[in-house]
């Protein structure tokens, strides 16, 4: 993308392809694009295949996303928007590819698929996800050769347009949004207070047009494009001393209460296969052998993961535990992950939830998860089409739950929200909206094992954390377990426990101990931007894409002559 407004010989209405001189490099176009699509996915926590879990120091690759599409930028510069739109759909596939291998894991050791099926499978959803990249390219391109709007002006927000719909989309699927990638980049994440994750994706993109423009500048010994460059220089500025001076100072005002508690990790590696009823008396004696050590060190409430219990529990259940399987512990609430049986009209089925349970084991509330995982924990359509036919015959199917109300415990309303739930910002905006002062996320990532599925699930979760300004406290079987404060800054961490045997089939002796995690949290009434507005931003953005596209429609290419709108 350049600041260039000669339009390419063919209207993009019907483009009639690249010029010979592009067919030529048209293989070196591909690499570029992958290139760029892998070099984007190292901003996220990321493995190599082989090597387990390796997340690098806070802020050491994410710079990468500020400047790692320009390459791409400039090339597509001289092109149609069908060109665009092919490369960028390349970039995108291939940065899904990168970022997205961790499923496999799941779906060879636990879901029981051959790899034949895993791959391909697996290659439809990274090319779905890649026309994320493609469509706002080519509509940035084809404004571009219609109204001579430069892309610095639209790119940023068209990317924002495209995050937005896939957050919604087909249920949604946010994992990969650009400004996740800033989670542990806090001065750039503070953005996210008022414009959500998507204001901070708008800026990466930003970062990257004006790069893109000044390099196409130097290269073809044109004027630099200075006010671009002075407004990519003025929003880092404000942006870095916004981020500063957030980071300076806390939301905690004299009347906040603090709390102590705690998360337990009970390393229960899903290898080992646990049911049965010895299996679930020996997981909750493992949990609360931990939880009454909490106790012991102050801890007010102890936080379980999901799917703690292995077996599901009956919708009416009173009590999940007590003697003379357990004895009370006094002055602790608990909150405990678990299945749960029920049935409606003759038909059975699940729902996953979190339950509030007393220091005795009587259930004082319950939250069932209402944003459910396709081809995880439904199947979509079922009743249409016949996916259980191409589904693991172990997948189960749940129902979700109605509203995000928090459970209200002793020392105040605790928000939760079960493992995906921490990737969608409108969720956990919605538990704070109805009265929740700390977000609690269980979740259960031993089925990824050794991948970065787990390190890139905790980054989508921290930024939940600046979304609201509220702490948030994560609860994980076998990690990454934290406890983040109101600008995302990290108080406390467990490490993943997996078993080191690499065998895909487990005994309980070979599980790692039991660990838990004990932190100071406060609990927070004060609102972020985000939290008053919700995603006005992302609004704003799609309905301003919407009408460009619409007026670009009804316009031929620009004249040649005219001059360099900025």
């Amino acid at each position: 993308m350049t600041l260039d407004t000669t339009p390419p010989a063919p209207t993009d209405a019907g483009p009639a392809g690249p010029s010979p001189g592009a067919s030529r490099t048209r293989g070196s176009d591909l690499l570029l694009a992958a290139a760029c699509g892998a070099g984007m996915s190292l901003a996220f926590p990321w493995t190599v295949p082989g090597w387990g879990i390796e997340v690098l120091p806070e802020g050491y690759l994410e710079p990468l996303s500020l400047l790692v599409l320009v390459p791409l930028l400039v090339r597509l510069g001289a092109g149609t928007a069908r060109r665009a739109f092919f490369l960028g759909w390349i970039a995108g596939a291939v940065f899904f590819a990168f970022l997205l291998r961790w499923p496999a894991e799941a779906m060879t050791v636990f879901g029981g698929l051959p790899a034949i099926a895993v791959w391909p499978t697996l290659s439809l959803l990274w090319a779905f996800l890649g026309l994320f990249w493609a469509l706002p390219l080519w509509a940035a391109r084809r404004i571009h050769s219609t109204l001579g709007w430069p892309p610095e002006r639209t790119l940023p927000l068209l990317w924002v347009a495209s995050e937005f719909a896939r957050n919604y989309l087909l249920t949604g699927f946010p994992w990969g949004n650009l400004g996740s990638s800033q989670a542990r980049t806090l001065w750039l994440a503070q953005l996210a207070s008022i414009g959500g994750v998507y204001l901070v994706a708008g800026v990466v993109v930003f970062s990257n047009c004006v790069l893109a423009a000044w390099l196409h500048s130097r290269l073809q010994r044109r004027p630099l494009p200075r006010w671009s460059l002075s407004g990519l220089l003025v929003v880092l500025t404000a942006a870095g001393a916004f981020g500063a001076a957030r980071l300076s100072a806390g939301a905690e005002r004299p009347t906040d209460e603090s709390l102590r508690i705690a998360a337990v990790q009970g390393n229960l590696d899903e290898r080992a296969a646990l049911h049965g009823p010895l299996a679930q008396a020996w997981v909750i004696q493992r949990m609360l052998a931990q939880s009454r050590e909490a106790a012991a060190e102050g801890a007010r409430v102890a936080v379980w993961p999901e799917g703690t219990l292995p077996d599901a529990v009956p919708a009416g259940v009173e009590r999940l535990f007590g003697p003379p399987l357990a004895l009370e512990i006094p002055g602790l609430e608990i909150i405990a992950g678990a299945a749960v049986r029920d049935a409606e009209g003759g038909e059975a089925f699940l729902r996953n939830s979190a339950f509030a349970l007393d220091g005795a084991g009587w259930v004082r509330g319950r939250y069932d998860k209402r944003h459910l995982v396709p081809f995880g924990e439904y199947v979509p359509l079922s009743w249409l089409l016949p996916w259980r036919w191409f589904v693991p015959a172990n997948v189960a199917f749940f129902r979700p739950g109605e509203g995000h109300e928090p459970l209200r415990l002793a020392p105040g309303p605790l928000g939760v929200l079960v493992c995906y739930e921490a990737i969608f910002p409108e969720i956990a905006r919605e538990t704070v909206e109805r009265g929740a002062r700390l977000l609690v996320n269980i979740t259960n990532d031993a089925w990824y094992l050794r991948s970065a599925g787990p390190a890139q699930h905790l980054n989508l979760a921290r930024m939940r954390a600046i979304e609201t300004g509220r702490y948030l406290l994560r609860a994980a079987n076998c990690g990454i377990s934290a406890v983040f404060d109101e600008r995302g800054r990290e108080r406390a961490s467990l490490p993943l426990g997996l078993s080191p045997n690499p065998a895909e089939r487990l005994s309980a002796g070979d599980l790692l101990p039991a660990q838990r995690l004990v932190a100071d949290v406060v609990l927070l009434d004060s609102e972020t931007v985000y939290q008053r507005t919700g995603d006005l931003f992302a609004w704003i953005c799609a309905g301003f894409s919407l009408a460009l596209l619409a007026v670009s429609f009804r316009r031929k290419n620009k004249p040649a002559t005219m001059p360099a709108p900025g």
